[in-house]
């Protein structure tokens, strides 16, 4: 094994590393300290740069390999384990589907009594069942899916203290109120809140008294840094009336989840504290690696993931299925200046939503007045607007969430600070003016439509170059934002079923077409082979890379466009697309220049910019028109 001294290299040891090249025996460490004592003209550095590249590449997915290798071995280990311990157990496995415990015909009368609810849907009644039981939960179930009931509903048929951790102020303001309508004892603890009323909530916990709440809900940083509300949850315990702790949105704890924060991480402090108090994780997201992240920091055992034969010690995984039947999916091209997107906005809620409660998902707070200012300018005042995002008050965002959910205001512009757990059953449309940092984000986001079962619309407006240059130097610090932010652009750019990408990458078993996405509803998509202006994109970039400048993704395509548009070749869409085709690909790279003000986004050759294979894609013809839900 040769290994780079700490000198430079004579020009026998370059002459060596030249013969040896193809030994298997000897290891290059680093070639540009070789080549750098050669004469190399520009070409010829740009082709050992090229390499280097690749070379960083198959590095990059070996590591990944090897990490794979390890977590399926562990995995492997655990299958193991676990069958050896349910072989030396007398205790069966728990069947939590069925409604033959003692407390079901309760569950249901009180469902049916205090919810109005008739039958349970989805997995509800098994994890009632072994919230029940007291077991250890995790739950996926989709946003809409009823995942607040798993842990309400128990917590009526018990006479101790539920404490349920949310990371925003609107849902737990939302969640109160309905409760209260209904006439369960419940609190919310939040820095809006007055001195005396707080003071007023933790003197009826720490006295046990008959007017306690049954749920408690907190914020995360409440819990981790009021040791005034740790030790008045502390006597609870001691007196065995700290009856279960949920934690919602469980994806936050980890940082391979998709909206990590740091105080969610901390929640680990509550099984330290109370040890024998079962936990209970809810999320509409969460992928194998996530899931074993957030049992880790939470406390949590291993998963048992079959309710029909639940085994005993472990936590009871629970996934509902991921595709909801009533949420149309499309995705529409947006034109390439602000007002005109803006201008298509307000004519399609005009035309297929008026009078109807929906939202408009925007990248940036400041976004969001523009578009809610242009959306009542736009429809002279017919669409009435409010904005929501992170830095308004608490009390002007009760307001717009107080006057949303009564119709005062019928389209919320907001940031993705709005709309986690709201129980508003009829919004009827979701619209994102860019797209999402990630699919998980989009597909939480989009899941606060038709949550009563109605058909509801779920658009996206993309415009290639331009999305992925903003999002990209938004996320560029964030650790596997770029994976994230890549699969969320091959969503865009698909020809395959909306749901369908959506199940795939959530690991959902294969479903077939849900034959009311836009994909689904629409003609085949015509495609082309664009191995041309493919091969042209790249060379440019070579070229300019080779003279040491920089390109951005949008420059890029308006050369490809301005060679491309003599034979009417592609459309200047098709050219956007083709250009983030070719970086989601590998015939191109991202690279990043920070400035004063953001961050940059350039593209560079990529590993596969001497691929010389046929390229071909689907022509994206921008909309004119928002096709009718069929009936």
């Amino acid at each position: 094994m040769l290994r780079r001294p700490s000198s430079k290299w004579s020009d026998a040891d370059v002459d060596f590393l030249m013969h040896h090249a193809d030994d298997d025996d000897v290891c290059v460490v680093d070639i540009q300290t070789a080549s750098s004592l050669l004469d190399l003209d520009a070409h010829a550095k740009y082709q050992v740069e090229r390499v280097d590249a690749e070379l960083a590449l198959v590095r990059e997915q070996l590591t990944a390999l090897h990490k794979r290798e390890k977590a399926l071995l562990s995995e492997r280990a655990h299958i193991l384990a676990e069958q050896r311990e349910v072989n030396a157990l007398d205790t069966k496995p728990t069947n939590y589907t069925h409604s033959d415990f003692l407390w079901s015909s309760e569950l249901l009368r009180t469902a049916q009594r205090v919810f109005g609810i008739e039958a349970f849907r989805s997995c509800q009644e098994g994890v009632c069942n072994a919230v029940m039981d007291r077991r250890d939960v995790m739950v996926v179930m989709p946003t809409g899916a009823g995942k607040s009931l798993c842990y309400q509903l128990p917590a009526l048929l018990s006479e101790g203290l539920v404490i349920v951790i949310s990371p925003l102020i609107a849902l737990m303001t939302d969640q109160v109120y309905h409760l209260r309508e209904r006439g369960v004892l419940c609190a919310l603890l939040s820095s809006s809140m007055s001195s005396a009323d707080t003071q007023d909530i933790l003197q009826r916990i720490r006295t046990l008294a008959p007017d306690m709440p049954r749920l408690l809900y907190v914020t995360p940083e409440r819990i981790v840094k009021s040791k005034t509300l740790l030790s008045v949850l502390q006597r609870a315990y001691e007196a065995g009336r700290l009856e279960r702790i949920v934690v919602d949105e469980a994806h936050c704890c980890s940082m391979m989840g998709h909206d990590y924060r740091p105080d969610y991480h901390k929640l680990s402090i509550c099984r330290k504290l109370f040890p024998t108090t079962p936990v209970m994780g809810l999320t509409a997201t969460l992928g194998s690696a996530a899931l074993r992240d957030v049992l880790n920091i939470l406390g949590m055992r291993e998963t048992t993931t079959i309710p029909e034969r639940a085994l005993p010690r472990r936590t009871v995984y629970f996934r509902a299925p991921l595709r909801r039947a009533n949420l149309q999916y499309s995705v529409r091209m947006r034109p390439s200046s602000a007002q005109a997107a803006q201008r298509l906005i307000a004519s399609y809620i005009l035309d297929h939503h008026e009078g109807h409660s929906g939202i408009v998902y925007c990248l940036s707070r400041k976004d969001t007045h523009t578009m809610a200012d242009a959306l009542a300018q736009h429809s002279s005042g017919r669409i009435r607007t409010g904005v929501y995002h992170s830095d308004l008050d608490e009390a002007e965002k009760h307001r717009v969430h107080a006057q949303w959910r009564t119709g005062a205001i019928q389209v919320v512009c907001a940031t993705i600070a709005f709309g986690m757990g709201i129980d508003k059953g009829d919004v009827r449309f979701v619209v994102h003016a860019c797209i999402s940092k990630s699919l998980e984000g989009y597909y939480q986001e989009t899941g606060r439509a038709g949550r009563d079962g109605a058909p509801s619309d779920c658009v996206l407006l993309y415009r290639a170059a331009a999305d992925m240059s903003r999002v990209s130097g938004m996320t560029a610090s964030e650790v596997g934002a770029q994976a994230k932010l890549h699969a969320m652009l091959r969503y865009a750019q698909s020809e395959l079923c909306r749901q369908s990408i959506l199940a795939t990458y959530f690991d959902e078993p294969r479903t077939e077409p849900c034959g009311v996405c836009d994909r689904c509803q629409s003609p085949p998509p015509r495609h082309a082979d664009v191995s041309v202006w493919a091969a042209h994109a790249v060379q440019v970039v070579s070229d300019v890379y080779a003279r040491g400048s920089r390109i951005t993704l949008a420059a890029l395509a308006d050369a490809v466009y301005a060679a491309a548009k003599s034979d009417a070749a592609l459309s200047r869409v098709d050219c956007e697309c083709l250009v983030v085709q070719l970086v989601l690909d590998g015939y191109l790279s991202e690279r990043f220049q920070a400035t004063a003000y953001t961050v940059n986004m350039y593209v560079v050759p990529g590993p596969r910019a001497s691929h010389k294979g046929p390229v071909s894609m689907v022509l994206h013809e921008p909309v004119t028109s928002h096709k009718r839900r069929r009936s």
